[in-house]
């Protein structure tokens, strides 16, 4: 029953760590790119590509599963999800100013 316990316990604390995240963490100071920069940008692109095209993303977004960011000029962002080993793009998501997700069907 004591394992059981510690079981639920570590579940719990697991979970409600998987739930936090975080804003926005801008990590420099080059986020003047608009929408109309990222249309080159496709899912299935690697790391590497994106970053080639972009340059290095402007900050991270998250908390356990970390996005990559790039600062808008007009205070909204674009985040982009990396899996896998070889670190393909997978997501694409536009967070407005008001914290509004617009996923990007590319």
């Amino acid at each position: 029953m004591r394992n059981f316990k510690l079981f639920v316990l570590v579940n719990l604390i697991m979970f409600t760590a998987c739930q936090k995240s975080t804003e926005y963490i801008i990590t420099s100071d080059n986020g003047n790119f608009s929408v109309s920069d990222f249309e080159e940008i496709t899912t299935g692109m690697s790391y590497d590509k994106v970053v080639e095209i972009m340059g290095e993303p402007t900050g991270t977004s998250g908390y356990g599963i970390v996005w990559e960011v790039y600062g808008l000029n007009d205070g909204s962002y674009i985040k982009m999800l990396f899996t896998g080993y070889k670190q393909i793009l997978t997501k694409i998501i536009m967070v407005d100013k008001n914290g509004k997700e617009i996923e990007f069907k590319k």
